[in-house]
């Protein structure tokens, strides 16, 4: 390899990378690429109106750096807005949900958009390429159109009708999502109502537009050009919380990842409102049972991380929120004294509870070029708000729909206030040097995901695809989800522990977080990358 490799789960988005790479660029321009690639490729999962989190490792400055660009709730947001309407919390995942979809879908779902100001950044610092040849695929592809692959139909398809998919009357329907406003409805549905199928074409000539304009008058003319004075017009007109102000005075944070030593191995994740700190308590709360994980998918294996992962997404939900408004006691969560009294909890058969999941529409890249830098970037709209503002093509974020409208709580409203995110880019070290990057799309089962999958890397010696490829097991809900890959018999032990355990027939279960996985091996010199087979993602080197 004399130039780099990428992974992620759009093959398009992945050769945009590599050719970024073949070019002369560095992992930092083949990221971004990718990325606005991806916009358009995924326009439900990413796009101009998101959100997300990146960890990097700078080679020229041997600096491993978080940079979160969470979304933020708009200045028109107050704490008690919705605090006397009736709200419920879903079973199967951890929103708040309204019977009139009001922070699920539509513009009072909408935080401010923070992704191009964070690409924005990443290009200011680290890049070496002009701003809008790193556009240029991107624009090309949606000049091109978007052809409906099976994935997209399959989304069109699902819950067409009557409620979400698992007939929920709190979660609107796909159909509900994609006609949430005009915008979304000209675009994404046909004159006569019906839904775009399979090999049919998706008119992007719109969002062409408006990344051109951007390649040419740069991310500064989405948060305080004429570009933000539409965007703005469209959000007030139509009752969203987000001003001029709140685009103009965005700022992503650079921030010093938290990090933890496990074995030989040196495991840096993103700090709060990011739940890096759930993915790394995770691994202290099993490395003292490093016999009984001795077999991959053994029973002994299930139960240590059936209790290990419940313990720390319930910590999660506890207890993660954006630090510049809540105290989070981040370091009493990683201590030694706390590790031991939940492993001692462990060791007793003490069976934690355990939150609900999330399920997300969120997408991956991650790069790493043989000049030495590492690039992991995670975006997201959430679930997709629906909202596109007629003319631009891009779809909004919906991040209010994990803001609490109780007041006093965690996650309470609070006009420029970041949403707990469960996006949890992660890279482990040896000797100082990075030798793997995880990442992964998917709500709460990203941190399942990224865990496993470096977890069978170091402990098991896996190859990177064998790494996000095997056996994974999902912990909430008070449930201990099992793909179908594990032995029944094994379920049904851990059932008489006092586990809460469903098995599904799935060997490889959709509803885990798609992850992409990039090592290297000190002793060969040689890279390998992984992408997730439940997602069809791609691993491109040269």
């Amino acid at each position: 390899m004399n130039k780099g490799i990428i992974t992620c789960p759009q093959p398009i988005a992945g050769e945009v990378g590599i050719k970024i790479l073949e070019s002369g660029g560095n992992a930092f321009d083949a990221a971004l690429a990718a990325a606005f690639s991806q916009w358009v490729l995924d326009p439900f999962m990413c796009g101009l109106g998101g959100m997300g989190i990146a960890q990097i490792y700078d080679k020229s400055t041997e600096q491993v750096i978080s940079i979160n660009f969470a979304g933020v709730a708009g200045s028109k947001a107050t704490e008690d807005m919705w605090a006397k309407d009736k709200v419920t919390r879903s079973e199967i995942s951890n929103l708040f949900q309204f019977s009139d979809f009001r922070s699920e879908i539509g513009y009072t779902s909408v935080m401010t958009p923070t992704v191009l100001a964070a690409f924005d950044q990443i290009y200011n610092k680290y890049c070496s390429m002009p701003w809008n040849e790193l556009l240029s695929p991107a624009i090309n592809i949606a000049k091109k159109g978007l052809v409906v692959n099976s994935n997209l139909d399959q989304y069109f398809q699902t819950g067409y009708a009557g409620g979400d998919k698992d007939n929920n009357p709190l979660q609107p329907n796909t159909y509900q999502r994609i006609t949430a406003s005009i915008g979304s409805k000209s675009k994404y549905t046909k004159t006569d109502g019906s839904v775009y199928t399979l090999g049919e074409t998706i008119d992007m000539s719109d969002y062409a537009n408006t990344l051109s304009l951007i390649a040419d008058k740069g991310a500064k003319e989405f948060y305080e050009g004429e570009l933000s004075e539409i965007i703005i017009k469209d959000i007030a007109e139509n009752g969203g919380f987000v001003t001029s102000e709140d685009l103009k005075n965005y700022k992503p944070d650079f921030e010093k990842p938290l990090k933890i030593s496990y074995l030989d191995y040196e495991i840096t994740s993103p700090p709060p409102p990011n739940t890096g700190m759930s993915l790394l308590q995770m691994f202290k709360l099993i490395e003292p049972f490093q016999k009984e994980l001795k077999e991959h998918g053994s029973y002994e294996y299930l139960k240590i991380l059936s209790n290990a992962m419940s313990i720390s997404h319930q910590d999660r939900l506890d207890y993660n929120a954006d630090p510049k408004f809540v105290e989070i006691p981040v370091q009493k969560l990683l201590s030694d004294s706390y590790i031991k009294q939940k492993t001692t909890d462990i060791k007793n058969g003490v069976i934690p509870k355990s939150g609900n999941t999330e399920p997300g529409s969120t997408t991956h890249v991650n790069v790493v070029d043989t000049k030495g830098n590492w690039v992991g970037i995670t975006h997201t709209l959430g679930w997709a708000s629906g909202v596109v503002t007629p003319g631009l093509g891009f779809m909004y974020n919906n991040g209010m729909n994990l803001a609490d409208p109780r007041p006093g709580m965690l996650n309470s409203i609070s006009p420029g206030k970041a949403r707990g995110s469960n996006m949890i880019p992660t890279m482990v070290f040896k000797n100082n040097k990075p030798i793997k990057i995880c990442g992964a799309p998917g709500g709460a089962v990203i941190v399942s995901a990224v865990f496993q999958a470096l977890l069978n890397s170091i402990n098991y010696d896996m190859t990177a695809t064998e790494s996000v490829s095997a056996p994974r097991i999902h912990t909430e809900s008070g449930k201990v989800f099992l793909e179908s890959r594990f032995r029944s018999d094994y379920k049904d032990i851990l059932l008489s522990d006092g586990f809460d355990v469903v098995q599904q027939p799935f060997p490889l279960n959709p509803m885990m977080a798609r992850a992409q996985l990039i090592t290297y091996d000190e002793l060969t010199g040689q890279y390998d990358g992984g992408s997730d087979p439940r997602g069809g993602g791609v691993v491109f080197k040269s």
